[in-house]
């Protein structure tokens, strides 16, 4: 079984605030609808007969293309969201130092994990992710997973075997597809690509 984990596309600049979710819930710039139906073009006609999207709209929008291309509803579940990243959001980042010292000193350090004031470690989003993708290992077919760069980084690290705080280290471009394959043998996920964009 293969899983392609995305990234949404490019994301609207503003505020759009929803009550329901922690963080701001940006919409897809005309850029990122743009990446959204070159994605939906690369991946058909690879196998795909599931999607998954985080509660965010630029996830749904990002699958959207394919979904109707393929005629698949989307299925949103919020262990795909991005890492809760608390008091910061929305902070401007030449902003957080000043206010959240700890935590951008840990952020800065990239040797452990730690807590965003407010929010979640990395563990505990990788918990979520981990949850998720281990529901899907026996699923016949390919799945899209549209969800969010830092979330896409903790798995790929749970992959890879290494430290959470290693994601630091690591990039996911906007539309970027990161692919895996479960092996039902080894009973482990095999990375086939990392951050490629169609």
């Amino acid at each position: 079984m293969t899983v392609f984990l995305v990234r949404h596309g490019h994301k609207a600049a503003g505020e759009f605030p929803d009550p329901g979710l922690p963080m701001n819930d940006q919409p897809l710039s005309g850029l990122g609808r743009r990446q959204a139906r070159r994605l939906a073009r690369w991946l058909c006609g690879r196998g795909i007969t599931a999607i998954g999207v985080s509660g965010y709209r630029r996830t749904v929008e990002t699958a959207r293309p394919l979904a109707r291309r393929l005629r698949i509803e989307p299925v949103s579940d919020s262990r795909l969201n991005e890492i809760d990243i608390g008091l910061l959001d929305g902070v401007p980042d030449d902003q957080v130092e000043a206010r959240f010292p700890d935590a951008w000193r840990a952020s800065e350090e990239r040797s452990a994990d730690f807590r965003w004031p407010g929010g979640e470690t990395g563990t505990e989003a990788l918990a979520r992710i981990a949850g998720y993708m281990r529901e899907q290992e026996d699923r016949t077919g390919g799945l899209l997973v549209v969800a969010h760069d830092g979330i896409i980084r903790l798995f790929v690290c749970h992959v890879l075997g290494i430290p959470v705080w290693r994601r630091f280290g690591m990039r996911i471009d906007p539309a970027g597809v990161t692919e895996l394959a479960w092996d039902p043998r080894r009973r482990r996920w095999d990375l086939i690509r990392y951050n490629q964009v169609p």
